[in-house]
């Protein structure tokens, strides 16, 4: 009987410290480790496919941790561990903004995401008319609004019979983060920005053709920078009971009137370095538009 309980207690102080640790470290919940192995988990796999002259890039199942520390305090791991049971001590997170409580997200299904923005030539297959802000072809379609945009899915899955839509935040924050965990796919240091993205501080006071900055580790152009990019969501003042999957977000949310407000992510060429980070975003009503609007579309499932 001795050594029984013996057993049990090793058994319970062996779980205890893996519990502890797992919480100080900050590691994923132990059911995305079990389903998809050790971070990062995740990413590109290797298939492409072309539709209407748009590329689109294939993101395979995987997690992900959404949202920034930006502003807030992320607190130690003594703190993180206290927290968590309900204690006092430690240095304990203090989250406040939108783009908090930073959570892991998981992509239960792959989906296909465009390589780059959405081009005025790509554009004006659906609708010729479209008057450019930018002459080239290359360059971004803008002055799109969320409807225009949601109007051109519809268009091209009925064309090609695909399920093409607008990409959800967490499909889009994904892809942009490209497996990293820093404020921007490639890390943290601002000043490798300009390698990647269009913004107020390289960009001459105008957007750029695609694909002239560095593609991000998965191959994809421009999600930081150049112009924004819808998302299907409504907009969430936090993430306080969001999907824990890539599903879109469009239940509650803000509204002005009776319209809901959509988001968009990226940041743009007129814009500071900061609002090109991966986590920022911003509300907007469906249907503004302007020089600094754009989106890329998305395709394929992403419900459970």
């Amino acid at each position: 009987m001795l050594r029984l309980l013996v057993i049990a207690g090793v058994v319970i102080v062996l779980v205890t410290a893996v519990a502890v640790t797992w919480v100080a470290l900050d590691l994923p919940p132990p059911g995305l480790v079990l389903r998809h192995g050790l971070p990062p988990a995740g990413g590109p796999t290797g298939r492409r496919m072309e539709v209407e002259g748009v590329t689109f890039v294939e993101i395979g199942t995987g997690y992900f941790r959404m949202g920034s520390w930006f502003n807030c305090q992320r607190g130690d791991a003594l703190g993180r561990v206290c927290q968590a049971f309900g204690l006092p001590w430690g240095k304990q997170p203090q989250e406040s903004g939108d783009e908090v409580p930073v959570r892991w997200v998981e992509v239960r299904q792959p989906y296909w995401i465009a390589e780059t923005e959405l081009t005025n030539a790509q554009y004006e297959r659906y609708d010729p008319e479209h008057e450019r802000d930018w002459p080239g072809d290359d360059d971004p379609a803008t002055s799109v609004s969320w409807e225009d945009a949601q109007a051109y899915c519809q268009w091209l899955a009925k064309k090609s019979g695909l399920p093409v839509r607008l990409p959800s935040e967490a499909e889009w924050e994904n892809a942009c983060r490209a497996g990293s965990e820093g404020e921007y796919g490639f890390g943290d240091d601002e000043k490798r920005l300009t390698e990647y993205a269009w913004f107020a501080e390289n960009s001459g006071d105008r957007a750029h053709a695609v694909k002239t900055r560095r593609p991000n580790a998965w191959g994809l152009f421009d999600l930081h920078g150049n112009v924004w990019e819808w998302c299907a969501d409504t907009y969430h003042q936090d993430y306080n009971g969001s999907p824990e999957d890539v599903r879109a977000w469009t239940e509650g949310g803000e509204v002005w009137g009776a319209s809901p407000i959509r988001v968009r992510r990226g940041g743009d060429w007129f814009g500071a370095a900061v609002i090109c980070r991966s986590a920022c975003r911003v509300g907007n009503l469906p249907g503004v538009r302007g020089d600094i609007l754009g989106f890329r579309p998305a395709c394929g499932p992403s419900d459970p």
